[in-house]
């Protein structure tokens, strides 16, 4: 959880005859503000005041980031800082202590101690706490707050101060979907000397987790302004090379090229209307590794930027590039920008003498949402117009087979028929395939990086498919609707021994069948030889679907064998071309739930919207669960019915492979909803997947027998329900989708 603190500190005013500051404290935690207090802090004492000085003078001798003409100042040389920053930070705590604050009466105030010590016994050592000071002196804006003894106990690995100023406005940046989901990253290398090799290497790397850097090396004020007015915006400014500010850290100016002179320096002020279009489009954050950055961050809030990185005071390269490697290594891992920069400084701490980690420090405007590396990206969209051209194309997807069927076999009632044969194949995919296709596509949207698993899961998807259309066009059991009408085949008498051991049946098998079912007489010729009809197969199926007739189902074994059609491809029908594609995109859904799901178990920092990802992962597994009744009732009633109740049997054991993939997939993604999906959300999850597992329990039992009747063979017309069911579950799952994006977030 996240406690926030802030002290909005005034300018001095009278308090009986002396000078004090007004603070208003306020403390705040996920529900909202706790408590408020206003109180009053004693002006800078004055050795806190000297002993700052002498911090700016000594942590400045060692900058080298100031601009450039001003450098031939500084004076060169090692310091040690450590006493003078023990110094400080004692002066520090005891102009913070008990003493330095007054009520209005002009008396110590003991109110702020015993508020701040009352909210420490709230916090765990797990909690992160932000702390705001919203001031506009210069002197406070560059004191090391974090050093509080009070605040820098809450937590075991410190707190972060934010620096703010008391006036400010709250931003509303809406994030249009892109294709390509992606931070852009607009990066200004200013004074080459510096050496940016490694600063390079930091923020290319960052391609790992979506970001998307452009580079400018020692760019004219020109080719700035371009890249400012890109139409795609930018999330993240980062700029490294000599910067300064005036005295009183409100403006604030950068060199981006040496070599121009004075041209070659830019205030902020000058690219106003730029960074304001900029920060309208999207842009977040901004980081200046470079000196004095007080009035550059200062001239950016004002523009309502939500947070800058900049350095209080002048910095060496060193300090900064440590600064930006560990800032940039924890932010990816999706921690807080407050958490991160608090990483970053105790990496500082440990590596350079002490006084240097305080120089970065975040300005904030405090009515910005909390910033998170995954919070920069938006989804991976499509345009409208291509989202509209896909789901015209996934439309006709879905029905294609039951309107192919109807137009090449010219009527309702074949479509009827073959519905009740195959419902599996022709009622489901327009009733509910939709829900895992749009699911999946939606998943994929929040998918920032396409890592190296994924992709080959991806490429393992397509394979699969392809193997699986492959061997599902060439093997036994061709349905009928994949011939065409008059589609006919001859059986030479030689050939038909090896067919009777293949599929356990004979000539007498055949020929006990009814004459008035099927007209054996006319099948075999004066040779033995044995002819098919596809006509006289089906008046058959429509006479016995309530019985079974051995013969008659060992000659259907035969009839849909593949080796007695290969040689006669041009019986085939065209909708056989459009079951193939049906039977892909069914099995595309079934094997991208595998990739979806080892996706946010083994990277879930690639996806940058876990709460709503699980939540489509749900409804993808959900409407592949949908199709197991179908799919069992092919088993139970149309393969029993045609090919014998053995068929059932040698199908139902790979039921339980079946099923075993289900538990599996199950266990892994509850695994996932407690990993990934944020405390408040997951409740609804499990929730909401427990009960899609509850479903399919149900279904198991029941809906073999719901879909016989509703779809199936013992239905009287499975086009009514059909219709209304589609046009029913459609308009309910588009409300959801829309309750989903409207509420589901990743807070």
């Amino acid at each position: 959880m996240a406690f926030k603190i802030s002290f909005k500190i005034g300018g001095r005013v009278q308090l009986n005859r002396s000078e004090v500051l007004p603070v208003t404290l306020a403390v705040s935690d996920q529900q909202g503000q706790i408590e408020e207090l206003v109180s009053f802090l004693s002006p800078l004492p004055k050795p806190l005041e000297e002993k700052f000085k002498q911090w700016q003078y000594y942590i400045g001798l060692q900058g080298n980031r100031k601009v450039a003409k001003n450098r031939e100042n500084l004076i060169s040389g090692v310091v040690n800082l450590t006493e003078l920053t023990n110094s400080l930070k004692a002066e520090l705590n005891k102009w913070l202590g008990t003493d330095g604050w007054i009520d209005e009466n002009g008396q110590p105030d003991p109110r702020v101690s015993s508020l701040l010590e009352r909210f420490r016994e709230k916090i765990t050592q797990k909690d992160e706490v932000q702390i705001i000071v919203q001031t506009e002196d210069r002197q406070l804006r560059g004191l090391p707050w974090q050093e509080w003894d009070t605040l820098a106990g809450y937590t075991r690995r410190g707190v972060e101060v934010a620096i703010s100023a008391t006036n400010f406005k709250r931003l509303t940046q809406k994030q249009t979907p892109q294709l390509r989901a992606t931070a852009r990253i607009l990066v200004v290398f200013g004074d080459e000397k510096l050496g940016f090799a490694e600063e390079e290497d930091f923020i290319k790397n960052l391609r790992r987790y979506g970001g998307e850097p452009h580079i400018l090396r020692q760019p004219t004020r020109k080719e700035l302004e371009e890249k400012l007015k890109d139409s795609q915006g930018w999330h993240i400014f980062f700029f490294a090379g000599h910067s300064e500010s005036d005295r009183d850290g409100r403006i604030g100016r950068i060199q981006i090229n040496p070599a121009d002179g004075a041209q070659g320096i830019i205030e902020i002020t000058a690219l106003k209307d730029l960074l304001a279009g900029a920060i309208d489009k999207k842009l977040q954050l901004a980081i200046f590794n470079s000196c004095d950055g007080l009035g550059l961050a200062n001239q950016l809030t004002e523009l309502s930027l939500p947070y800058c990185i900049v350095m209080r005071e002048m910095v060496e390269s060193s300090v900064a590039r440590e600064l930006l490697k560990h800032f940039l290594a924890a932010f990816v891992k999706d921690g807080s920008l407050f958490a991160s920069m608090n990483a970053a400084r105790q990496q500082l701490q440990q590596k350079f003498e002490p006084g240097k980690s305080w120089l970065p420090v975040i300005v904030a405007n405090p009515l910005a949402k909390e910033l998170t590396w995954n919070r920069l990206f938006s989804e991976r969209r499509l345009s409208w117009q291509w989202e509209m051209v896909l789901g015209i194309v996934a439309i006709a997807l879905l029905v294609c087979l039951p309107i192919g069927i109807f137009s090449e076999f010219q009527g309702w009632e074949t479509l009827t028929f073959y519905a009740q044969l195959h419902p599996h194949l022709i009622v489901y995919p327009s009733l509910f395939l939709w829900m895992p296709l749009f699911a999946a596509y939606r998943a994929h949207c929040m998918i920032r990086v396409k890592t190296g698993p994924f992709v080959f899961l991806t490429f393992l998807t397509g394979f699969l498919i392809l193997g699986g259309v492959f061997f599902e066009l060439t093997g036994d059991r061709i349905m009928l609707m994949e011939f065409k009408s008059d589609a006919t085949a001859t059986i030479y008498a030689q050939q038909l021994p090896g067919l009777y051991s293949k599929w356990r049946t004979s000539t007498a098998d055949i020929q006990s069948i009814p004459q008035e079912i099927f007209n054996t007489r006319q099948a075999f010729d004066v040779e033995g030889n044995l002819t098919l009809k596809k006509s006289e197969l089906e008046a058959a199926i429509k006479h016995i679907h309530k019985n079974n007739i051995p013969g008659l189902q060992g000659l259907l074994r035969i009839a849909t064998a593949y080796d007695v059609w290969r040689q006669n491809t041009e019986a085939f029908s065209i909708s056989r071309w459009f079951y193939a594609l049906t039977f892909a995109a069914i099995i595309s859904c079934g094997v991208q739930i595998l990739a979806l799901v080892l996706t946010i178990l083994f990277v879930p920092d690639s996806i940058f919207n876990k709460n709503k990802y699980l939540t489509y992962l749900i409804i993808c597994e959900l409407g592949i669960l949908l199709w197991l009744p179908f799919e069992s009732y092919s088993i139970e009633h149309t393969k029993s019915l045609l090919f014998s109740h053995e068929f059932r049997g040698t199908l139902a054991g790979l039921n339980v492979l079946l099923y075993a993939i289900i538990s599996i997939l199950s266990l892994t993604t509850v695994s996932c909803i407690y990993k990934s999906a944020t405390k408040a959300y997951q409740p609804i999850l499990l929730s909401f997947f427990l009960g899609s597992l509850i479903l399919t329990v149900l279904i198991s039992y029941f809906g073999v027998s719901l879909v016989d009747h509703v779809f199936g063979m013992s239905s009287t017309n499975p086009l009514t329900p059909w219709f209304a069911s589609s046009i029913f579950f459609a308009s309910l799952f588009f409300v959801l989708v829309r309750l989903i994006d409207l509420r589901v977030g990743d807070e």
